[in-house]
């Protein structure tokens, strides 16, 4: 009788911590430190093999398109405003 093949747990390697904090720094923070925290994430992935490398794209990708967002939205909530604090001078007058 032929003995069944013995199977060896192998633990996977961690997740990159940079590659976490690009996603939550993307979503919830600051968007551009998710951009950063993105690319160091990819490039220490790409040297110790770690996991992590979606979380990394998914940080970067949220966190260039949040910062067009939130840019726009500060020049919409500037002109605004400028236009607001002018006309308020101007109807002074």
């Amino acid at each position: 009788m032929t003995e069944p093949p013995k199977f060896q747990y192998v633990p996977l390697p961690p997740v990159n911590t940079y590659a976490i904090l690009a996603a939550v720094f993307a979503f919830v923070v600051f968007p551009p430190l998710g951009i950063y925290f993105g690319r160091k994430a990819k490039e220490q992935i790409a040297q110790s093999g770690e996991r992590g490398i979606e979380l990394a794209n998914v940080g970067i990708i949220a966190g260039w398109i949040l910062s067009v967002f939130y840019g726009l939205f500060m020049i919409v909530w500037c002109g605004m405003a400028g236009t607001m604090v002018w006309g308020a001078f101007n109807g002074a007058n």
